[in-house]
């Protein structure tokens, strides 16, 4: 009997060490999701740049700007690199596509997009190389469209 008890407590102890754990769900990002998270990561890295871009157009600081994901004319965030056979005027040229509203009368200024040329710290020796983020940001340009109709 005592062999029959061993031999049991032996193949439960074995049965046990193959059972594996594993998280309640796998996170998986697509490539549509990771485009996402990216835009939404260089939007809050160029807030304060884009705020004074709307506000120095509008020449009033009650402008204020938001995103329109959705409108499928144009895309909010837009990167080009600069590569052999065709150089920009950075090393990186950020478009930011945005619709404008007067934030006391709160109606639509328009749909405008703002253009930065953005020199990361490698192309900056001049910048703190502690601050791995550190870029030399230029406002290229600012056009102005016309408001939305409808929206």
């Amino acid at each position: 009997m005592k062999k029959l008890l061993f031999l049991a407590i032996l193949l439960a102890s074995m049965s046990l060490d193959n059972v594996s754990i594993s998280a309640e769900k796998q996170h998986k990002h697509d490539s549509k999701g990771m485009e996402q998270v990216m835009d939404h990561f260089i939007l809050d890295q160029f807030s304060d740049e884009m705020k004074q871009a709307v506000t120095d157009f509008y020449k009033k600081d009650s402008v204020t700007f938001q995103y329109n994901w959705w409108d499928k004319n144009y895309d909010v965030v837009e990167i080009k690199q600069s590569e052999k056979g065709r150089e920009l005027s950075h090393p990186y040229i950020i478009k930011f596509t945005v619709k404008t509203y007067d934030g006391n009368k709160r109606g639509q200024l328009g749909t405008d997009t703002i253009t930065f040329g953005v020199s990361p710290l490698q192309f900056n020796k001049d910048l703190d190389e502690k601050n791995l983020a550190a870029s030399n940001v230029e406002l290229l340009n600012y056009s102005h469209g016309e408001p939305s109709k409808g929206k």
